[in-house]
Parts: structure tokens; C-alpha cells; sequence
């Protein structure tokens, strides 16, 4: 059975991780949009520690509206925002040069649903990390499993740990690593060898 997915935004390394376990998986579109998830957030690492990125988002159906008819509220100036906070956390990293412009051209797409912003953001990062792994959507709502995806790699609540080596920060914490954030921080500090962070080790 294929696995399904929650769609992210910029989502987590071990989100990832998760991901590449599987040649391909489904991207769930059909479930009633939830509150409080990586669906439309993401977390990165600034100078004054971890910052969250949220997408301010409409429901044309209040709770019952489905993954795939939700709306970027484009009346709101959140990509400017976004792309400066993006900007002031990872300007001295050592592969901003690289993946900067092509991150401020995603993030200011002229999207009108979040899943197509994702869902661009997702095939960039594929291609990226030249991950083996093929995406497409759920054409129906799909029950929810034990341990199920949609609820343990994108609940803001719950705390996944961090399953291989760490790499250099841009602005190591006390604990000298901020684990479980934003891809991001692994592409902009250690480029292509972030692939290495998210695939089993043979």
C-alpha cells in the first residue's frame, strides 16, 4: 500500500527523512485542513534562535474545507516577510549564493492554493537532493493509521527526533544543534551533501 503524506511547507529534515524511505508516496489533498501544523509553517533558525515561518491561509469552507481548496491569502504581505526573515538567518550560510534566488522565486510564486505552492517547493527539493522518491495526489480522503504521517511528521505538539549526524549551523544553539527544522537549514549550510542527512545509510 502506498504511504500517504501530509503536504509542508518547506517541510522538516525529518519529514524528509520519512519521505525517501519510499519510492513513492501519495500527498494527501482530501483531508479537512487541520489547525496548527507544518501544512502552512515552517520553522528555521535565526540569530535569536528558532523562528516560525506561518502562512496566513482561507478556508472558503471554515473546518470542513479540504487540503486542496485552501487559499494563500495573497491580500496579505507574508512572502515579503518570509523571504526577509530567509534571508537575515541564512545570507552567510555557505550555499545561499546557490539556492537563494531559486528559494525567493518559489516562496513569491503566483500561487492561488497552498497545495500548489507546496507541492512546487516539495519537487524543487526533490530535485535538489536528487531524492529517489515520486510524489502524487490522494484522488479521496484516506483513514487516518496508527502512527500515521499526517499527524506525527507535521503536528506542531509532537517532538520527532533527529535520526542522523548533524551538520554545521549557521547559529549553533546552546547545545551546539537545533534539530528537527526547516530542510532549509540543511540546503543552505550544507548544499547537496544534505542529501546524506535524509537517506539510509547502506
Amino acid at each position: 500500500m502506498t504511504p500517504v503524506f501530509p503536504t509542508t511547507y518547506f517541510g522538516s529534515i525529518i519529514y524528509y527523512q520519512n519521505l525517501v524511505r519510499h519510492a513513492e508516496v501519495l500527498i494527501e489533498t482530501k483531508e479537512h485542513f487541520p489547525k496548527q501544523s507544518y501544512r502552512n509553517r515552517c520553522d528555521i533558525l535565526s540569530a535569536d534562535g528558532l523562528l516560525s515561518l506561518s502562512i496566513p491561509v482561507k478556508k472558503p469552507n471554515g473546518s470542513k474545507t479540504p487540503t486542496d481548496e485552501v487559499q494563500l491569502a495573497n491580500n496579505e504581505n507574508w512572502r515579503a516577510r518570509h523571504w526577509r526573515a530567509i534571508k537575515t538567518a541564512y545570507q552567510s550560510a555557505p550555499y545561499f549564493d546557490y539556492y537563494g534566488i531559486e528559494v525567493h522565486d518559489l516562496i513569491y510564486r503566483k500561487d492561488e492554493l497552498l497545495i500548489d505552492l507546496n507541492d512546487a517547493i516539495s519537487s524543487r527539493i526533490i530535485d535538489w537532493l536528487d531524492l529517489p522518491v515520486k510524489t502524487q495526489h490522494t484522488k479521496d480522503f484516506h483513514p487516518i493509521q496508527e502512527n500515521d504521517p499526517r499527524e506525527v511528521l507535521v503536528d506542531k505538539n509532537k517532538n520527532n527526533a533527529f535520526e542522523d549526524s548533524p551538520y554545521i549551523q549557521v547559529f549553533p544553539s546552546t547545545q551546539s544543534f537545533t534539530p528537527n527544522i526547516s530542510i532549509l537549514d540543511a540546503v543552505m549550510c550544507s548544499g547537496p551533501l544534505a542529501r546524506n542527512l535524509l537517506l539510509p545509510v547502506k
